[in-house]
């Protein structure tokens, strides 16, 4: 019998504030622009940042680059004030931003050209943000991701985009995992996952840094007996907006045959939530810094997919808390 585990970190629960990335907008089906399935790969450096989140080297234009988060929570790829008054984009029209702490007013602007990861997406309609809430010149949301495979390296420290069919026939890591998932307006939901042996949907932010859970996953783990002990924390969104809710450590967050173990969450009834259709029912949005845990995640938005690599046992530090899988 082999045994993979991986660790996190205890972290310190009293008087807490989160700063989160995500922002949330409506994707129609019309909006989301064609990508060449022929672009290959290209690999960037994750790079450690003040707060861990990925960050990719992003073109406007030509001009450039700037380092834009990559933000799997966000349906939008958002631009910060500065830059588009810096690189004069030509104003669009006025949108509802549905963040974390709720629905806010903002303008877009027409970005001519994007250009990453060796491709380029034409006439993307960014809405526009203040940089100091965003804590990036922009965040790359589903309506540039939506066709293409994702790989964090967090061993490497680097990240690959392709297109989603540019698979490669070389050899699968062993150690692997991998987890099906279902669409839902752009968003991947792990199938066959739970929270304290209770069904959850849980879903991967690569923008946010912690990891965020709703009301009614809190409420079913009190009812059931299964909660953590809770604190009270903070939140703080990209519109600026701030939000209380209750932090503590979750004994179990099973996806597939993964499993991790004392996982911090902050629990708050954040409207991304709501517009998912998902407010009455236990959700999870899984942050970076769980994701970290694992030597490699590959999220493929085109086939709905999502691959975990696990380390070596041997790598880890003792003190570190498990996530394992467990295999003849």
């Amino acid at each position: 019998m082999r045994r993979h585990r991986a660790g996190l970190r205890a972290v310190r629960l009293a008087g807490l504030a989160i700063g989160l990335a995500t922002a949330w907008m409506p994707l129609a089906a019309q909006d989301v622009p064609a990508l060449d399935p022929d672009i290959p790969p290209a690999v960037v450096r994750t790079g450690p940042s003040l707060d861990a989140r990925v960050t990719i080297p992003i073109h406007i234009d030509g001009k450039g680059p700037w380092n834009f988060i990559i933000d799997t929570g966000s349906q939008r790829t958002v631009i910060a004030r500065d830059l588009a008054e810096q690189l004069a984009l030509p104003a669009r029209t006025n949108v509802t931003i549905i963040s974390m702490t709720g629905r806010s007013e903002a303008t877009t602007v027409a970005v001519p050209r994007l250009g990453f990861a060796g491709g380029t997406i034409d006439d993307i309609e960014a809405p526009v943000l203040e940089g100091e809430h965003l804590g990036a010149p922009g965040l790359l949301g589903l309506d540039s991701l939506h066709a293409k495979r994702v790989t964090l390296n967090f061993r490497s420290g680097q990240m690959a985009i392709a297109s989603s069919n540019a698979r490669r026939s070389a050899r699968v890591d062993p150690d692997t995992i991998v987890v099906e998932a279902r669409r839902k307006r752009g968003q991947l939901i792990l199938l066959d996952s739970n929270v304290n042996g209770m069904r959850v949907a849980i879903m991967l932010d690569t923008g946010t840094n912690f990891s965020i859970g709703n009301m009614a996953l809190r409420n079913k783990l009190i009812a059931k007996k299964r909660a953590p002990e809770l604190l009270t924390a903070s939140l703080t969104s990209v519109t600026g907006g701030t939000l209380t809710g209750e932090v503590g450590r979750i004994k179990a967050v099973r996806m597939g045959r993964v499993n991790l173990i004392d996982v911090p969450v902050l629990f708050v009834d954040a409207s991304p939530f709501a517009e998912l259709g998902m407010a009455d029912k236990p959700a999870l949005l899984l942050g970076i810094s769980a994701l970290r845990l694992f030597d490699r995640v590959a999220i493929d938005f085109g086939r709905g997919k999502v691959d975990f690599l696990l380390p070596d046992a041997s790598a880890l530090d003792k003190t570190q808390l498990a996530a394992n899988d467990v295999r003849p």
